[in-house]
């Protein structure tokens, strides 16, 4: 799978990697796969590939897993509590000097230091080999990449130095009761951040300066972020679906179009209602469902639609072109558009407004009575410019509970 240049690697671009190394090809001929250089590909291999060290055993000699071990002169510096100087780090019984010494290496192959930095699959010492095992997964490389972007965007992104002379300037400024907008309007040549990281710097207490000293950032109350855990909407893919593509149909489909809506009451009801407009007949179907956003109820209203209907058939004869907008309870287009009927056979074509732009179906829109008390619909029968039910059916609006 190529790529657009200048892009990270995607998930697809590391398995075309773990596939070619597998079967031994090389970084170039990869490369081209990918559309990458091959000093992309070797870079990759090797910065994100999975190193497994073999588990210590007792009686082992940790210091001779060190790649320094040979040149290594510490005496009584690899481990913080060691008292003595008369015995080297690498020859001490006691403890194992590569568990906390800060200039330990491990001791690499030397064929995983070339390409394409993973064990050799058929590899005649691995039975007995104490050196590490290198392999390159493509699961383990995209999550591990994750990792290093999101932890390069986090913390201060400045020498102690320069955090200094901005605390210098910004510090007595901003205790004169300046405002960080004001300071940065002054001084942006010579701070080395952003307004926006300074607020973030302080909200890490980087800054000589707590909330307190800055008036304005004291009044204000928290912000209510969303759960991290709650789950996020999942991308709709509208290809061919868009109110372009509606606007392509024939005079006559888009004459017969059936406009979609939901109407809301309180956020407590536990109701609230599909509206389905034919524009056609000046006619609006009102139908109770759950009051949440899964695509689930509006999907079932249709099936029973059609189920009364009869026919895959004669549910497209009327609501054959539906246009909705871009709510959550309208993301199943699939589930709206497929026959509960026939298998396989579709009984409608989902068209979308475009985003914030719903008045491209405007008679649902106008003609929907937005209730505030569910109770007055769901109860009976709502006329247009009602304020309450009416007594007998209305010939333009119907309420099917």
């Amino acid at each position: 799978m190529t790529r657009k240049k200048g892009k990270h690697l995607s998930r697809e671009n590391r398995e075309v990697i773990e596939a070619g190394i597998r079967n031994g090809d090389s970084a170039r001929a990869i490369a081209k796969r990918i559309d990458a250089s091959p000093s992309t590909v070797t870079r990759e291999a090797k910065a994100h590939r999975t190193v497994k060290a073999k588990r210590l055993s007792p009686k082992e000699n940790a210091s001779l897993r060190c790649a320094k071990r040979e040149t290594c002169q510490a005496s009584g510096s690899a481990c913080p509590t060691c008292s003595t100087k008369l015995t080297s780090c690498k020859s001490c019984r006691t403890r194992r000097c590569i568990l906390t010494c800060p200039d330990y290496e491990p001791r690499m192959c030397p064929v995983t230091e070339r390409w394409p930095y993973v064990c050799p699959e058929h590899c005649p010492k691995r039975g007995w080999c104490g050196l590490p095992k290198c392999s390159y997964d493509a699961g383990d490389a995209d999550a591990s990449y994750r990792g290093t972007l999101s932890s390069s965007r986090s913390g201060i992104c400045c020498t102690q130095e320069e955090l200094d002379a901005m605390n210098a300037i910004v510090v007595p400024l901003a205790k004169q009761g300046q405002s960080f907008e004001a300071i940065w309007a002054e001084h942006a040549a010579v701070l080395p951040v952003c307004v926006r990281s300074a607020y973030k710097y302080q909200g890490l207490n980087a800054l000589g300066l707590t909330s307190v000293d800055m008036p304005r950032k004291a009044r204000l109350l928290p912000r209510n972020r969303p759960d991290a855990g709650a789950s996020k909407r999942e991308r709709v893919d509208r290809t061919g679906r868009t109110y372009d593509d509606f606007n392509e149909l024939p005079v006559e489909d888009k004459a017969r179009v059936v406009q979609g809506d939901s109407v809301c009451g309180f956020e407590w009801n536990a109701s609230d209602i599909l509206s389905l407009h034919l524009v056609a007949h000046t006619f609006q179907i009102y139908l109770k469902k759950a009051a949440k956003s899964s695509p689930e109820p509006v999907v079932a209203w249709l099936d029973v639609i059609e189920r009364e209907l009869g026919s895959p058939g004669a549910f497209e004869e009327i609501f054959g072109i539906l246009l909705v907008d871009r709510g959550s309870e309208f993301d199943d287009w699939a589930g709206m558009e497929r026959s509960c009927l026939v298998p396989g056979a579709k009984r409608c074509r989902v068209f979308y407004c475009d985003e914030m732009n719903s008045n491209q179906k405007s008679q649902a829109e106008k003609l929907c009575f937005k209730v505030h008390n569910l109770s007055y619909v769901l109860s009976g029968v709502m006329c247009r410019n009602a304020s309450r039910p009416c007594e007998t059916p209305c010939a333009r609006h119907i309420t099917l509970v």
